[in-house]
């Protein structure tokens, strides 16, 4: 059995200090309703909490789905590379980039680049999907797991958060999903956008979902894990290779309100049975009093 934690939308606190140069852009939007509001509800103390869990509980991988930082400050990325190490090595550790990764633009080396290790390829995965020169989607292979690895971040205008993969991007998807496939490996695909159509309005939602559901419906997938509504949702689609489940989780530092935790990590327990598959989801949450993470709800997702 192979165990796989998944939490999306850490959005790392405390916020360093902004400079004044710092704001006049985008940030300022993000800077003012941060301090309005969101640093109330996206707590350390929550995240540590979930981390906690994650780490005592020993999963054999562990999926972080974009949106670390929150206003694309160079030392948040710096802060967010520290969080990661703490989470577990590279090796154990995959990350892809959120909307608020990208929420201006940046030079690699101020900013993602400090998770360089945690978003490229193992060397099982790149023996059988080169990563393209775009840097995204890479592959890595853990015995019968194959985890696909796509970037929806973008830098978008103020007051939007959409998500873009690109017609590169998505061809290299369908090889890999194709190739994969042939392999008879448990494909985890990792987006951060809901990449489905519907899911998120025109102004925070995946730009080309309807292609990349062609490309899912065409190739398949076992299981599309997101983040960027901070909410749990599970969707079935049917693909070519049997059903694909798409589920979002809740930001992993999310308190409704300031003081109700909402905030949730997700483990999926996959094992191959007589020639299939068998996922099961468990989901862990923050209770409110005292403080401490609980089993929310246990399902079988895949079993065929």
């Amino acid at each position: 059995m192979f165990t796989l934690a998944h939490l999306s939308d850490i959005h790392l606190s405390p916020m360093p200090r902004a400079r004044r140069r710092d704001l006049m852009s985008k940030r300022i939007f993000g800077y003012v309703n941060w301090h309005r509001g969101r640093k109330l509800v996206h707590r350390r103390e929550i995240l540590d909490l979930l981390t906690h869990d994650i780490i005592e509980r020993k999963p054999d991988h562990i999926a972080v789905t974009g949106d670390l930082v929150n206003l694309g400050l160079p030392e948040e990325f710096v802060r967010a590379a520290e969080w990661l190490h703490h989470l577990g090595p590279p090796s154990d550790v995959t990350a892809i980039p959120g909307n608020h990764d990208a929420y201006v633009r940046l030079h690699p080396e101020r900013g993602t680049g400090h998770w360089q290790p945690y978003m490229r390829s193992n060397e099982a995965g790149e023996l059988l999907v080169p990563t393209p020169p775009t840097l995204f989607p890479f592959v890595r292979r853990y015995g019968d797991i194959a985890i696909v690895a796509l970037s929806s971040a973008i830098p978008t205008m103020p007051l939007l958060a959409a998500g873009h993969l690109g017609h590169v991007q998505r061809a290299y998807l369908a090889d890999a999903l194709e190739r994969l496939g042939q392999e008879d490996l448990f494909r985890v695909v990792l987006i951060h956008h809901p990449p489905l159509k519907g899911q998120a309005s025109w102004r925070r939602g995946l730009r080309d979902a309807g292609a990349f559901t062609k490309i899912l419906k065409e190739k398949g997938a076992e299981l599309v894990l997101h983040g960027h509504n901070h909410e749990q949702t599970e969707i079935e689609i049917d693909t070519v290779s049997g059903p694909a489940i798409v589920v979002g989780v809740p930001s992993a530092s999310e308190a409704i309100e300031g003081s109700i935790p909402a905030a949730r990590y997700n483990q999926y327990c996959i094992d191959r049975v007589d020639g299939g598959w068998r996922c099961e989801m468990v989901g862990r949450c923050v209770a409110a009093s005292p403080q401490h993470v609980w089993e929310s709800d246990r399902r079988v997702l895949t079993e065929r």
